[in-house]
């Protein structure tokens, strides 16, 4: 492992913020921009983006579909655990969301681990990347990991 002095760190730290505030927010592949007469113009907005801990934690045992058409398969939601370090939870920092969601469904041919555009009656529209993790009993078990940094405008 090679060192790297506290200097160029620091050094590599301002020029990383500096990026990261020139692209107006368009961070995390949240924000998707196109040229438009030399400037960057936001044309949309994730909608998973507008989700957190706090939406998805009401609907916990409730069903959201994931595909479309014939391929749609309903699994629910069963559970959340909040997956930032102890000391983190306990500061509650805002800004920071780290958290799992488990999903179960049918026995019947799982899915695969992928990106699924994802349908919920409240919560609406929005695509979501589930990993496939085995079965427990007759169910198949999923996992969703929501790790980012909000913006808070």
């Amino acid at each position: 492992m090679s060192k790297v002095s506290r200097r160029k760190f620091i050094g590599t730290a301002a020029l990383t913020a500096g990026v990261v505030v020139g692209m107006d927010g368009a961070v995390l592949g949240q924000i998707r921009s196109v040229p438009s007469g030399g400037k960057a113009a936001v044309v949309g907005v994730d909608a998973l983006s507008r989700l957190g801990w706090s939406s998805f934690l009401p609907f916990v045992n409730t069903d959201f579909t994931f595909g479309q058409g014939g391929n749609a398969v309903t699994l629910r939601l069963t559970d959340m655990t909040d997956s930032r370090p102890l000391d983190a939870r306990r500061a509650r920092k805002a800004g920071q969301e780290n958290f799992v969601m488990k999903f179960t469904g049918s026995g019947r041919a799982p899915l695969k681990d992928g990106t699924y555009e994802v349908n919920h009656f409240n919560l609406g529209d929005f695509q979501l990347f589930i990993t496939a993790d085995g079965q427990a009993g007759k169910l198949n078990v999923y996992h969703a990991v929501i790790n980012r940094v909000v913006v808070i405008d």
